[in-house]
């Protein structure tokens, strides 16, 4: 889904004239031996189409809001980058067409969840084309990430990143949430978030039954939406505001509370 917090932005006119945007010719299997192992070097995957402004870009970003990553790690995020472009060109995932933006205001606003979400499960409900969960699932290899979209192309999107990545513990899912985890086959989480729900109040009350006792919910807003001090079983922890790094777009962060 679109992050519902950016102003619509021009599409780009040469969308789909590339053969090469292709989905069923993007995408590449998995090597041999099945997924890499937890802390596996994967020098390969910088070996091949790693835009190296991309890497700069996502380096500098990472830093400015304080986070420092391994080398691999800016090269998974870019490699992200570089697939949901190419797809783009052919099924739609994102408005923002511009690299430079992309990296910033998808997967630097991603990354700034990052030092505040619990290890365990993390549920991101209307993902599109995997924000904030796949940038938090290369930061924090503590977390198993659930992939959330009703759009069976973006899900067909996310499955091949996992698979062109080759990252443990992170699966895409295509279901429209309804509130019933156990029907929906979805697991309750230590946190859950989302980019994409209209309004606080609507995000907190689809959430609240797959949050665990004591886990988080997470409202990432932009800088005039009103924050309720509760709903439900969700209480209202701490209010949180920063800066994109290039652009200076505001942003802010409320965390909730399951209670019980």
């Amino acid at each position: 889904m679109k992050d519902r917090r950016q102003p619509p932005e021009k599409h780009d006119s040469r969308r789909g004239a590339n053969p090469r945007g292709d989905p069923n010719t993007a995408s590449r299997p998995s090597p041999p031996g099945g997924p890499a192992r937890e802390g596996e070097r994967r020098p390969d995957l910088l070996a091949r189409s790693v835009e190296p402004q991309h890497l700069r870009l996502l380096e500098e970003g990472a830093a400015a809001i304080g986070l420092r990553l391994d080398r691999e790690q800016l090269g998974l995020l870019s490699r992200h980058v570089d697939l949901l472009l190419r797809w783009n060109r052919s099924i739609n995932l994102t408005s923002i067409t511009d690299p430079a933006e992309v990296v910033e205001k998808h997967v630097i606003d991603s990354l700034a969840l990052a030092p505040l979400v619990p290890a365990g499960t993390l549920l991101d409900a209307g993902t599109g084309a995997g924000f904030p969960g796949v940038p938090l699932r290369i930061a924090r290899p503590d977390l198993e990430v659930v992939l959330v979209d009703s759009v069976q192309k973006k899900v067909a999107f996310l499955k091949s990143v996992l698979a062109e990545l080759r990252l443990p513990g992170a699966r895409a899912v295509a279901v429209r949430l309804q509130g019933d985890p156990a029907g929906e086959h979805l697991p309750r989480v230590h946190s859950a978030v989302s980019r994409a729900v209209a309004e606080p109040r609507a995000w907190l009350a689809l959430a609240e039954p797959y949050v665990l006792p004591r886990g988080l919910a997470f409202c990432m807003l932009g800088p005039s939406d009103p924050v309720p001090e509760k709903h439900g079983d969700l209480v209202l922890q701490r209010e949180l505001g920063y800066r994109l790094p290039f652009s200076r777009a505001e942003r802010r962060l409320a965390i909730f509370q399951r209670e019980s």
